[in-house]
């Protein structure tokens, strides 16, 4: 029956194994991650093209190195394999570490660096200025890393009226170069006012693609100002180079870009602050103003003078009643004993105005047309009922209307006869 082991066990059991089974050796390598602890420690990863290796140089033989072990250095180290029980892992613990001369990778980063340069894409003169105050921001880079999350929490809280438009893209591996022009390519039509092509910290491998050669002739070509903020602060990449600003890290990048909007806020709140306190001392002030204004009222105050005043509207509105009434009592007097001549004057006035009007409306009925078609007298009217006044106004076989005084008749003109000026 198998005997149950704890982790512990069995791992110290690989650990006695390793290091019993695989003596001290000679290993040659490429430091792609180079960690110097505050313990005095350096924590390394050795590469080659077909594998990694953890490595940890302890302080003690650390203090006695004569070279300085770097990111991209070609190394020769002595040393022994060990295993690391508290994390589960092994690494070889560097007793002697020897410059074996710049890795492959960092000859072609150097290489390209420098045709890149020879070309002008890495000039300042042809960068092109970063907005002050963007009020659209691309970002390129992976959806689910952290330098997003760190990216939109910036935004949000320095810059939150700021539309941020994300184009995500592979940031690590073969083919993340494409994937990054592709998700550049996409924001174009959105023209935004700045782009941010970021990604988290990493070791040299999972940055290479950003030393893609054509990744960095399309940054330098890019029609849209762009910043760049590839992994931590040490690190560096072709993209850094051509694009039109450097950004340390993602975090930077996005701080960079708000810095301006911050400023604006900040000062929005020294003036917020500034008009509380004028307008608070002005109050004050002018609560003090009223306070004294008010003492000079109560010692002068016009109520007095408009009770006395008022006493004397009082006299004044009583002898105007007294003489109003005396007046109104003659006026009175005066109309009783125009009243009968008045009455009478009236009468005589409303006799004549009655005569008047009957010898008016005699006259008017002997002139009405009534009275006169009565004697003979006929009114001709034309076809639309207009008074005819002169035989001018008549044609030859034209129908008229003949209205009598008790009805109507139709008639045609047959003849017309008209008077001479002599006659």
């Amino acid at each position: 029956m198998l005997q149950i082991l704890t982790v512990s066990d069995i791992t110290e059991q690989i650990k006695r194994k390793l290091e019993n089974e695989i003596p001290e050796a000679l290993l040659r390598g490429e430091i792609s991650e180079c960690k110097f602890h505050g313990s005095g420690h350096i924590y390394l990863v050795l590469k080659d093209p077909g594998a990694v290796l953890p490595a940890v140089i302890w302080k003690t033989t650390a203090q006695q190195l004569s070279v300085v072990p770097a990111v991209g250095m070609d190394v020769i180290v002595y040393g022994r394999l060990s295993v690391y029980a508290p994390h589960g892992k092994y690494q070889f613990v560097i007793q002697s570490l020897q410059d074996a001369g710049r890795g492959e990778l960092y000859q072609k980063f150097e290489a390209l660096k420098s045709k890149l340069i020879a070309e002008g894409l890495c000039e300042a003169e042809r960068k092109k200025a970063i907005p002050r105050y963007p009020m659209h921001v691309g970002l390129v880079t992976s959806e689910t890393g952290a330098a997003l999350q760190d990216m939109l929490r910036i935004f949000s809280h320095d810059a939150a009226q700021v539309r941020l438009s994300l184009a995500p893209a592979r940031v690590q591996g073969k083919g993340a170069a494409k994937s990054v022009i592709a998700a550049l390519r996409s924001l174009i039509p959105q023209k935004p006012d700045c782009v941010i092509l970021a990604r988290g910290g990493g070791s040299i491998e999972d940055l290479w693609e950003f030393n893609d050669e054509a990744l960095a002739r399309y940054i330098a070509a890019y029609p849209i100002p762009l910043i760049t903020g590839i992994g931590h602060e040490t690190d560096s990449s072709i993209a850094d180079f051509v694009s039109d600003y450097r950004a340390s890290t993602p975090t930077n990048a996005a701080e960079f870009l708000c810095k301006s909007w911050r400023d604006v806020k900040n000062t929005l709140n020294i003036l917020e602050d500034t008009l509380h306190t004028r307008m608070d001392w002005y109050l004050e002030s002018e609560s003090r103003r009223l306070a004294h204004l008010q003492q000079i009222l109560t010692l002068y105050s016009p109520l007095k003078t408009l009770l006395s005043q008022k006493e004397k509207l009082r006299d004044l509105f009583m002898r105007a009643a007294a003489k109003v009434s005396g007046l109104l009592q003659v006026q009175e007097q005066g109309i009783r004993d125009l009243s009968p001549r008045l009455l009478r004057g009236l009468n005589e006035f409303m006799r004549f105005k009655g005569m008047r009007f009957d010898g008016l409306n005699a006259k008017l009925r002997a002139y009405a047309p009534e009275h006169l078609l009565r004697k003979g007298y006929v009114l001709l009217r034309d076809a639309k009922q207009r008074l005819i006044r002169s035989a001018a106004e008549l044609q030859a076989g034209e129908s008229v209307r003949i209205e009598l005084h008790d009805g109507n008749a139709a008639a045609t003109i047959d003849e017309i006869s008209k008077k001479g000026k002599d006659q």
